[in-house]
Formats: structure tokens, C-alpha cells, sequence
């Protein structure tokens, strides 16, 4: 058997495959000449010649006469040897369908040009054969379909928004192309016949995008694509096909349709390439602006961060150097503490921006007396304008009720970022003001409460006035950009009393000031006197003779821990990790320690898994001792699972001294 496949010659393969058409011409498509390679009867009886010097003008003379009426014109205007030297290079065929006349009969035949396998790809082979019966066979169905699909409501949206649309039958993978339009008409792929699925994958493998050949490849096969439509309805599928040698995007979108002829699957696809490319592009410019934003927050925090640094670094070495100088010292600490005390400032706007944008902020109700934040405002503020010799008001003679349920660490926030801006763009010699006022509410149960805050300062430009409680943006002005922060703090603000459910606004005039109001709805609470704050204890007197445990794997921290407490008379042993701590705990023995300050991330065992080993030993004393976390995880969440762990309070890193004296005052 292999010998005789073997004595097959290609020449008998070559005539066994021309059986199938009318006539075969080989061509050289750079000089044009042809030579006749077979003929049926029915196409030698039309008197043609079997060799010549141009074939495309020898068709178009010759075959204008053959050709039935309705064709000439299309033919004439797509067989042209530019159009088919255009196909064969894009895609490696050109295919025409027309009605030649066969003894006064009209008969459609199918044109198919391909290229001859060799190095100088010179020559092609050009084949007519007749397609009539399937043709008219696919013209009747057709018509039978378009009866169906031309009235439905399917057919008449994707007609006018598609540039393809096949029906199919998926039962016999029969198909015919419903409508088209002229781009995809230059892809030259087949409008009607079976098979297909496998057909279009073998279409597609020649015009896809070669990037999204593998995806498309992977999912588009009949069973994949009946399993989605009969689970979801409707299968819809970007990629790229090249069109005029430029990758255009497409859509596919698959319905399945079923009626009383049973089912019938509508393929539409559509060229969105330019809503793709307008949604690059705007993609394009939000990734620029983000950019932007980000490499200006990073620069304007590069300086506000080297400014505070510069004088800690400078007035260090300059305190360092001057000892001998009480007051040289002294005023190098205070610019120190103050340069401090800002750039801790700009730490927390950043972390409290990046809570709110991720959703872990939470607002804490409690009760909140908002006489004592409106002092403690008044002390804070007082002081930052009397150092810039602004005259700085403070009147909230309207409110009646100071006792409120609300969050009082952020209702202070929100007043101290407002006022503190204020004075940071107010130039010397103008006022501030502080004004707090309360009304009925609308909301049964609530009082409105409403705090102004108006300046005689620089203003705001009506270009900037929008952007104003935007995060990250600072106004670009020679007024202002001598003044340091990271652009947040408003932000931080708005976003804060929005979610209290409250409302802010402002109002502005460039060179002579602003005013800002927030609007707050807060439920009232227990009275108490306005104007009288407790007056609290001297911090520290209970803490001589107290017996600490520190564990804290820093040693920097641990000394700076160890003096805090030593000045008001504690006595601490510090323990560099969790499992020392825990070791020491039960060493020591019950009643030897009296709390334990515990830092959270520390090597060998961390604070919450120290604190679960201590509060495991027998005895209610390792079950009561008072554990203050004291970390510089400094979230609400971090907050809470200290708590949740067993601790008894946390105070966040940087700690204030009178903070930490109070709370262990409290809780030993």
C-alpha cells in the first residue's frame, strides 16, 4: 500500500481536485499572463482562450459579456488586480461569488485567487466553480429565515448596530449571513454554507488580532458558547480583528431565539474600535492626572517633611552645642517640640485620608460635651494666633445645650482643622473668629448645632473655590505656597462631617477672607454648666512607688518610656519582647507588677500574643492587671482588636506624658 501512494504523482492529485471547477487558470501576477490548466465542457463551449499576456483585463472584456446584467457592475468595481494583490497580501485570498450565463442560463460561480507555495510568491492560482445549487438552496433558507427574523425584535436592533449578523441553526450548524456591512464584506469570509463554528475558527485564525487569537481560540467553540447561552441567554465577546491591516476592536454578542420553528442562534458583531479607543484614552488621561497628583502630593510632602525635619535636625546640634546656655537649649527644645508636633500633624492627615478612602474610618458615638471641646479649641488655637499677632475670637453664646451623643474626637477635629487653616492663611495684624450656635432641628430628638469660622485672610480664587475639599490639592498662589501642609487637612474635614451627616460650605473673596460652616444634627445629652470645666488633679501624683512592666523591643522608645515614668516617681523593668514580658509576669509572681505597658509588633512573640499568655495564667490577678497597649498601630481597627485581645486601653506612639499619667492613675 505505501508503494502505491507512493507512484501517485502530484500531477494526478492536482487533476483529481480540478474535477471540482469550471476552469483553472495559473497566472503571474506581476506581468499578468495566464495559461488555461483544465476546463469543463460547459465553460470550454463559451470559446474563452486557454493562455494570454492579461488576465485581469482579458476577464473584465471577456467576462463582462459572460456575466449576467445584474453582476456587470460588481464585478467591474471589485475584480481589479489592485484589490486582489490587496487581499492576497492581507489575507492570503481573494474570493468574488457572481452569475456567469451557462447556455442562457444564469448560474452563480465562486472566483477564488489563492498564491502558489514558493519562495518568490510570483504566481497564483485562479479557480471558477459553480456554486449555484447551494446557492439557491441557501437563498430559500435564507428566505425562510427572514421571514421569521426579518419581523423580531432581535433582528431589527442588532441590524442597525451591527456590521455583521449570521443566523444560525445550531442543531445542523447551517448558517447565512443576515445583513453586513462594507468593511466586514473585505474580510472575505463566507456568508452562508454548514459547519459553522469550525468555519469561523478557521476564519478567524487568518484576520483575528494574533494577541487575542489564543482567548478567542479557547472560547469560542459551539459547545462552550451553547452551555453560556443556554445558562445565561447570551454570550457577548470582545477582540481585535485586523481591518485594513490595523487591529480594530470588535464586539460579538450571541442570542439564542426559539420560537415555533424551534431554535435559532443570532451572531452579531459590532466595530466599536472607536468608543475602545475613546475609553483608552480617557483611561489614559485619569492615569496621567493620578500621576500628577501623586508626584505632587510626594514633592509638596518632600518639603513639608524636610521642613519640620531641617529645624528638629539644626536645632538639635544647635542645642548640642550650646549647653552651656539654658536659654539657648531651652528655645532650641520649644522649636523643636513645635516642629515635632507638626510633622506629626501631616503623619496623621495622611493615615486618616487613607482610612476614610478605604472605608475603615468608623465615627464613634459617645457622649461629648461640647464645652469642653470648645475650650480645649480655644487653648490650642489661642497660642498659634497669638504667635502670629492675629486677633482671634471665640463666641458661642447661643448654645444652650453643650451635652451631646456624637464623636467628640472628631467634632474637635473637624473645628481645629478649620480654624488652624485659617490662621495659617490669615497674614499678620487680621482676625479670626470662632463662632458656635445652636437651633431647633428637624430631626425630633436633636439640636442643630452650627459652627462659623470666618477670616480676614488671603481668600480664595473662584477657579480654586470647587477643588477646595479635594484630597492632595493645594491652591497654586504666591500668597500661599509659602505655607507648609499636605493639601488633606479640608479634606479630611468635609469627608469627616459627611459622615456624621452633617454639611460643610464656604464662602470666599480673593484678598479679603473667607467663611467656612459646618451644619451638625447631634442628639442631646445630660447638661452640664458651660464655661466650668473640671478641673483635674495634678497629673503623676499617684504613680510614685508603682511597679511597670515595659516591654518594648525598642530601646530608644524603652528609654524615653522608662524616663517619662521615672519622673513622677514609678519604677519600671523592661522586658525586649513578648515572651520576656510573659516569662517576667510569671516569674515575678502575683501582685509584683501593677500594669504593663505593651508594645504590638516586637520579634519572638508580639503584645497580642503576650497578652493572651498572660491573661491564660491561673489567677484573677493575670486576669485583672491592667495591659495598655502603647504602639504606633494607631487605627480605629488596631484600637479594637487590642480591646477585643484583653488589653484594658491603648495610647498611640508619639504618647504625650500627661496622657499615659492620667491613664494609669485611672486604671491601677
Amino acid at each position: 500500500m505505501k508503494e502505491e501512494l507512493q507512484n501517485v504523482s502530484q500531477e494526478s492529485i492536482a487533476q483529481a481536485l480540478a474535477a471540482d471547477y469550471f476552469c483553472i487558470y495559473y497566472v503571474n501576477v506581476e506581468n499578468n499572463k495566464f495559461t488555461e490548466y483544465s476546463a469543463s465542457k460547459e465553460y470550454r463551449a463559451l470559446g474563452l482562450p486557454k493562455s494570454g499576456d492579461d488576465f485581469i483585463g482579458f476577464s473584465r472584456e471577456r467576462f463582462e459579456l459572460l456575466i449576467d446584467p445584474d453582476d456587470r457592475e460588481m464585478f467591474l468595481d471589485c475584480f481589479t488586480k489592485a484589490n486582489v494583490i490587496a487581499a492576497l497580501d492581507d489575507h492570503g485570498i481573494y474570493t468574488l461569488t457572481f452569475r456567469m450565463m451557462f447556455a442562457g442560463k444564469s448560474t452563480y460561480v465562486h472566483l477564488k485567487v489563492t498564491r502558489m507555495i514558493e519562495e518568490e510568491r510570483r504566481h497564483a492560482v485562479i479557480g471558477i466553480s459553480s456554486v449555484d445549487d447551494q446557492i439557491r438552496t441557501q437563498q430559500a433558507f435564507r428566505q425562510a429565515h427572514d421571514a421569521r427574523v426579518r419581523h423580531s425584535r432581535i433582528a431589527q436592533a442588532l441590524t442597525g448596530d451591527y456590521f455583521s449578523i449570521y443566523v444560525v441553526e445550531p442543531d445542523t450548524d447551517e448558517f447565512v449571513l443576515y445583513s453586513s456591512a462594507g468593511a466586514f464584506d473585505e474580510l472575505g469570509v463566507e456568508t452562508s454554507g454548514g459547519d459553522f463554528f469550525n468555519l469561523s475558527r478557521k476564519n478567524m485564525d487568518r484576520i483575528i488580532y494574533p494577541e487575542d487569537k489564543d482567548r478567542f481560540m479557547g472560547i469560542f467553540t459551539k459547545e462552550k458558547i451553547m452551555t453560556i447561552l443556554e445558562r445565561d441567554g447570551s454570550f457577548t465577546m470582545k477582540y481585535r480583528l485586523m481591518i485594513g491591516g490595523e487591529p480594530t476592536y470588535t464586539s460579538m454578542k450571541a442570542t439564542l431565539l426559539e420560537d415555533e420553528d424551534g431554535r435559532h442562534l443570532i451572531i452579531g458583531t459590532s466595530n466599536i474600535d472607536a468608543q475602545m479607543k475613546r475609553e483608552e484614552n480617557y483611561q489614559k488621561k485619569m492615569a496621567e492626572a493620578k500621576t500628577t497628583a501623586k508626584n505632587d502630593f510626594l514633592a509638596n510632602m518632600s518639603h513639608d517633611i524636610r521642613t519640620p525635619m531641617n529645624a528638629i535636625i539644626g536645632y538639635t546640634n544647635i542645642a548640642k552645642s550650646r549647653l552651656d546656655e539654658p536659654a539657648v537649649v531651652e528655645d532650641s527644645l520649644e522649636k523643636i517640640g513645635s516642629s515635632s508636633h507638626f510633622l506629626l500633624s501631616l503623619i496623621n492627615d495622611v493615615l486618616d485620608i487613607s482610612k476614610i478612602e478605604s472605608g475603615r474610618m468608623q465615627i464613634n458615638e459617645g457622649e461629648c460635651d461640647l464645652a469642653a471641646v470648645l475650650h480645649r479649641i480655644e487653648d490650642i488655637t489661642y497660642l498659634q494666633a497669638q504667635n502670629k499677632s492675629l486677633v482671634i475670637s471665640y463666641d458661642h453664646s447661643s448654645v444652650q445645650h453643650y451635652m451631646v451623643r456624637g464623636d467628640e474626637m472628631r467634632i474637635e477635629q473637624i473645628l481645629i482643622n478649620i480654624v488652624s487653616n485659617a490662621i495659617k492663611y490669615t497674614p499678620n495684624g487680621k482676625s479670626v473668629a470662632l463662632i458656635a450656635g445652636e437651633e431647633p432641628s428637624e430631626d425630633p430628638g436633636k439640636n442643630h448645632y452650627r459652627f462659623i469660622v470666618r477670616d480676614t485672610g488671603v481668600g480664595i480664587s473662584e477657579e480654586y473655590l470647587p477643588h477646595i475639599f479635594d484630597s492632595f490639592t493645594r491652591e497654586q498662589s504666591t500668597l500661599v505656597n509659602r505655607t507648609q501642609g499636605t493639601g488633606l487637612g479640608l479634606a479630611i474635614t468635609a469627608k469627616v462631617v459627611e459622615m456624621m451627616g452633617g454639611t460643610i460650605s464656604v464662602k470666599s473673596k480673593l484678598g479679603e477672607g473667607s467663611e467656612f460652616t459646618v451644619d451638625l444634627d447631634l442628639e442631646a445629652a445630660e447638661e452640664v454648666k458651660p464655661d466650668q470645666p473640671a478641673q483635674e488633679a495634678e497629673s503623676g501624683e499617684a504613680l510614685t512607688g508603682m511597679k511597670i512592666l515595659l516591654v518594648e523591643d525598642n530601646d530608644i522608645n524603652a528609654e524615653i518610656a522608662k524616663m517619662v515614668l521615672a519622673q513622677k516617681g514609678a519604677e519600671v523593668d523592661r522586658a525586649e519582647n513578648g515572651q520576656v514580658g510573659f516569662d517576667q509576669i510569671r516569674a515575678k509572681g502575683e501582685g509584683y507588677y501593677d500594669a504593663v505597658l505593651m508594645d504590638i509588633q516586637m520579634p519572638v512573640m508580639n503584645g497580642y500574643e503576650a497578652t493572651e499568655a498572660i491573661r491564660s495564667l491561673p489567677g484573677d490577678y493575670c486576669r485583672n492587671i491592667p495591659i495598655i497597649a502603647m504602639s504606633a498601630n494607631a487605627y480605629e481597627e488596631d484600637v479594637r482588636t487590642c480591646l477585643d485581645i484583653g488589653m484594658n486601653a491603648h495610647i498611640a506612639k508619639p504618647f504625650q506624658p500627661e496622657q499615659l499619667y492620667k491613664l494609669l492613675e485611672q486604671l491601677v
